[in-house]
């Protein structure tokens, strides 16, 4: 039986290797998690493991992604911020959207963020 720490570092390994041949994948399934999981654990580490991803540094996988995946998470990201009841997750929702917005939005990336963010 593997240690708590062996499959930590398995699964590490696992995400890695997922982020580097399907990164649409990867973030899609991190944010069906964040829209649909009924646990608040999931739903957080979603949240956080999807703003890593869309930080510029050496885990950015923004411009590998298709339109299509982009679109959808900007969409969703929004669609959850909206419905989360749980603040702590909005709080971690809000962060993974503004490090996304900083990164995108000077190309005029997000065209519905501010419409959004003004939206009552």
């Amino acid at each position: 039986m593997a240690s708590a720490n062996e499959q930590r570092s398995q699964f590490e390994l696992l995400f890695s290797l997922c982020k580097q041949t399907d990164p649409d994948s990867l973030s899609l399934k991190l944010v069906h998690l964040l829209q649909f999981s009924p646990a608040q654990e999931a739903r957080a580490m979603s949240a956080i493991l999807l703003r890593r991803q869309l930080t510029r540094d050496d885990s950015y996988i923004w411009p590998r992604l298709s339109p299509t995946t982009q679109s959808s998470l900007k969409s969703i990201l929004l669609s959850c911020i909206q419905r989360e009841e749980v603040k702590s997750i909005s709080k971690k929702l809000c962060d993974t959207i503004s490090e996304l917005a900083s990164e995108i939005l000077a190309d005029n990336g997000w065209r519905e963020l501010l419409p959004f963010m003004f939206r009552r």
